[in-house]
This record gives structure tokens, sequence and C-alpha cells, in this order.
């Protein structure tokens, strides 16, 4: 079965079964302002290659992703800022710190935060997100990334979009991919040529009113869905990101 997890690896696709990520359909964000928690890691791999991932602003240090974008890195900087991928206000991250038990066979405890060296200074393009042990209940949320734009043609674009996506607790996603690890959620729809996550968006933020993140991109499995998206829910691991947080903030 092909598990893709969605990242853009140098215009190859992630093997692992195949993985991969950017939003294909949806519609291009007007402003910086409706989504300031997004950041773009840069990420310059072991083998060389660069590629990217999405984000979150947690606060003015430490930024929220899936674990997977931080398999074999040398150097990782962050934009955030702007709707273009390669502009915006840009520091290096200094360190980050996958989940322990993140597995990459399994896709479990796909979550990771990183520290930048020197914070963001907040305003209008630059925000936090808010995140909720318990967030209030909505049956759709919003994903904002810089991901592949068609999936047939590997087409993609500089700037950012987004689009909604049908919330699915994790029963309700088992139904349909069984294997969809614990402490995971689906997005998006079973058959659906449009609007979904793809290669470049791993790590982007689910959003409920704009600012409450309830999950991560990290996989699809294209032979079930193309467009059924498996994202980390972020209140499941609202201690570990609480406790790692501080812990990443106050190392030296």
């Amino acid at each position: 079965m092909a598990l893709r997890l969605l990242i853009m690896i140098c215009g190859l696709k992630l093997v692992i079964g195949k993985r991969e990520g950017f939003i294909v359909g949806g519609d291009y964000v007007d402003s910086v302002t409706e989504f300031p928690h997004v950041a773009v890691l840069w990420i310059v791999k072991t083998d060389g290659y660069d590629c990217f991932c999405g984000s979150s602003i947690l606060n003015q240090k430490i930024l929220l992703t899936a674990a997977h974008c931080f398999d074999e890195v040398t150097k990782v900087t962050a934009l955030a800022g702007s709707l273009h991928r390669q502009k915006g206000k840009l520091h290096r991250i200094d360190r980050y710190r996958q989940h322990k038990q993140w597995d990459r066979r399994t896709v479990t405890n796909d979550i990771a935060l990183a520290r930048l060296k020197k914070q963001w200074s907040f305003g209008k393009t630059v925000q936090r997100v808010i995140l909720m042990r318990k967030p209030p209940q909505a049956k759709s949320a919003e994903v904002a990334g810089w991901g592949i734009t068609d999936e047939d043609d590997y087409s993609e674009t500089d700037l950012l979009k987004h689009t909604k996506q049908k919330l699915w607790t994790l029963n309700e996603c088992r139904k349909v991919l069984p294997r969809a690890p614990k402490g995971t959620i689906c997005g998006g729809e079973i058959k659906s040529k449009k609007d979904f996550a793809s290669n470049g968006d791993s790590g982007s933020g689910l959003v409920i009113n704009k600012k409450i993140i309830v999950g991560i991109v990290s996989y699809k499995i294209t032979e079930v869905s193309r467009s059924l998206v498996v994202y980390t829910n972020a209140p499941y691991f609202y201690d570990w990101i609480l406790v790692e947080s501080r812990r990443l903030t106050c190392s030296d």
C-alpha cells in the first residue's frame, strides 16, 4: 500500500512505500494576516538536498511541525510574515526535538518542535497559534501551505494557499484507513480531485476559527485516497508540547 509523507524532497518523492505532501486546489491567501501563525521551514538534508515543510508558531521562539520533517537534517531556517515562501522574516533553527516515540515505519507520534536562535517580533503578519487541550467542536477546519498545486504534473507555486477540510475523528478515519495511528485525525474527502494537502505541506497546521490548531499535516495513503489526509492530533499531544517546549526554550 502506498504511504506518502506530505513532504517535498527537491522534487523527489520520499519513499517508505511512497509518501508525499502542497495544497492541491484550494485558494490563494489574500493577506498573510489571515494566517500569521504559518512559517515555512527550509531544510538542508544530510545528503545535501534542500526541501521544505510547513510549521506553526507556538510562541516567539518555538515552532510546531511534523517529526518526519527533521529526519536526517543538517541545517534548518524558518521564514514567516510573507505569503511568499522565500520571503519574510528569516531566522535560524538552532535546536529541534522530535517525539521520542516517533516511528517512521508506522508514522506514529509524527510531531516535533523547533527552536529559533533569535525570537520573532510579533505584529500583524507574525502571530502565535492557539493550542488548547480541548478545542471547540467543529465539523471543518483550514490548512494553509506552500505544497504542490497539481499532483499529476507536479506543478508548484511560491505563494501560500489554503483550503477547508472536513474533520474526521480517529474512529471515523479508521473505517477507511484501519492503520491510522493513535493520536491522529483525518481531514478532507475520500474522493476529491481538489482541495487537499500534498507534497510540501508536511508539518502545516490544521486550524479552526483561523487560529486554534487541531492538527499537523502528516501523511496519506494514495492507493486508498489522494484527498484524505492523516493529521497528527495536536490537542492529543498537549502535555508533550507543553513540557517539551519549556525544556527546549530553557536548554543551552
